[in-house]
């Protein structure tokens, strides 16, 4: 990848939509594209905008979401256009979908020949049925994992992280994850500084990578009232401060026996790996966001100083805090 490249014409991204499609899976990550064509165009004055983005359905026209409002297909399947980059959007509509054998057809053909396939939240799941996820890895919303696993048994449904590629095809979880991906696909093509930058127009809180977990494992846990679902969030508002595993038993009420041998069962991990992967991602976002020093970033994710933070990054990242800064910010 070169993002200093120039276009000659756009990269045309397609999205497929049908009837009670949801509309934040189809506007969401369609933005993202719009949004960095624009900014490719003010900041690195391109003559050809980066992206184009187009709809397709059964028919040309106005297609009803979800919601009530809706969007209007440029396209039909009787066109045979060639898209760069085709999104599958999801929705409850995605049963329906599943059962229309023209629009099963038209995915299965399409899939056969475009470059770059991917899906968002219970896309996936049309996906499936159209045979495009045997063989490969997949995941989608986390309420729909156990029907894509029923629905596809030739496909490896990964149940953790926001989005999957699987060779050239890409599947996300549940609605916003289709944002985080339409951003990795942005940081593919232009780089990871360009894809943080429009991150910050679009005021994501936090650009998600692939392997990040599904945020539905915190909301899960403080729905049943767990308490180490509450202990997680607990933590992330006191990063800055002792999360040493006596001061985590202390919050739980527990010893710190009992404590450690819970935490790691039921989080795959010991309590002190948990919050150094938090504090790193926290001062991930701290340096994306630029400005702060590393001694203060250092300081308010909970490092002992910025050696310990150099330390933490080499560990779990394997670059140093300057250079991941570097790399980030240097749109």
């Amino acid at each position: 990848m070169n993002p200093d490249r120039t276009m000659e014409v756009p990269h045309r991204v397609g999205m497929l939509v049908y009837p009670d499609a949801q509309l934040l899976d189809i506007a969401g990550p369609l933005e993202v594209f719009a949004r960095t064509a624009r900014w490719l165009q003010a900041r690195r004055c391109l003559a050809v905008p980066a992206y184009s983005v187009e709809l397709v359905a059964a028919s040309a026209g106005p297609v009803a979401t979800s919601s009530g409002i809706a969007v209007v297909a440029r396209h039909g399947f009787e066109t045979e256009e060639a898209f760069d980059t085709l999104l599958v959007t999801g929705g409850i509509g995605y049963a329906s979908a599943c059962r229309d054998a023209a629009l099963m057809a038209w995915v299965a053909r399409h899939a056969a020949r475009v470059p770059r396939l991917g899906s968002i939240c219970t896309g996936a799941l049309v996906l499936a049925a159209a045979g495009v996820l045997d063989g490969r890895a997949a995941t989608t919303h986390w309420d729909y994992l156990d029907l894509l696993a029923a629905q596809a048994p030739g496909c490896r449904v990964d149940r953790e992280a926001i989005y999957v590629r699987s060779g050239h095809v890409y599947t996300s979880a549940g609605v916003t994850a289709g944002i985080d991906l339409a951003l990795g696909l942005v940081e593919q093509d232009w780089g990871r500084a360009v894809a943080v930058a429009v991150a910050r127009e679009l005021v994501v809180y936090r650009r998600r990578t692939a392997a990040q977990a599904q945020v539905s494992r915190f909301l899960e846990a403080e729905r049943r009232g767990d308490r180490f679902g509450e202990l997680q969030l607990w933590i992330l508002d006191h990063l800055g401060g002792d999360l040493s595993v006596e001061r985590l038993a202390q919050v739980v009420a527990m010893s710190v026996r009992n404590f450690s041998r819970q935490f790691r069962a039921r989080m795959g991990e010991t309590p002190a790996a948990f919050v150094l992967r938090l504090r790193v991602e926290e001062a991930c976002r701290r340096l994306e966001e630029g400005g702060a020093s590393l001694k203060d970033i250092a300081r308010q994710c909970g490092f002992a100083d910025e050696q310990a933070l150099r330390r933490a990054f080499r560990r779990q990242l394997g670059v140093l805090p300057q250079a991941y800064r570097r790399h980030t910010t240097a749109a």
